[in-house]
């Protein structure tokens, strides 16, 4: 009687776990697009951030430090955007890339910046800047195609 009550138990808690495990992997197959569009928003949100703290820079308001800084953790920040966007899986494998080529765009530009930056060349930097404003309305035209209605 012990024995069958433990099974019952066991199996019971067997079963609770595999249907955990089943939920966790359909809740994970139907977030492809929500990670897409998180990484997109993440990455449209760090080259503003980029932009700004360019901006302070060149207005003489934010030490070269905080500047390199800031780039530096932005551009992980966009790799890693950039990697989520690129291993989703999706149904929409033209749009998904045209995402991705503009968060990888981004992360050139703020290599670029970061390297004006360190070098001290403001027209380098100003360049990165002009690429960053490129690569962000890339974004966001990218961003509304994959998001765009389907017929």
């Amino acid at each position: 009687m012990a024995y069958q009550t433990l099974a019952l138990i066991f199996s019971g808690r067997f079963f609770r776990l595999g249907c955990l495990a089943l939920l966790l992997s359909v809740s994970t197959a139907c977030s492809s697009s929500d990670q897409i569009e998180q990484q997109s928003r993440t990455a449209a949100s760090a080259a503003q951030t980029v932009l700004m703290a360019v901006d302070a820079w060149a207005a003489g308001a934010a030490p070269t430090t905080y500047a390199v800084g800031t780039l530096q953790s932005i551009g992980k920040t966009l790799a890693d955007a950039g990697e989520q966007i690129r291993s989703a899986e999706t149904s929409e494998p033209a749009e998904q890339a045209s995402l991705a080529k503009a968060v990888n765009d981004l992360s050139v530009a703020v290599t670029r910046a970061e390297a004006g930056l360190q070098a001290g060349d403001r027209p380098e930097v100003q360049d990165a800047q002009q690429d960053l404003r490129l690569a962000s309305r890339s974004l966001a035209t990218a961003y509304a195609k994959y998001f765009a209605p389907k017929p």
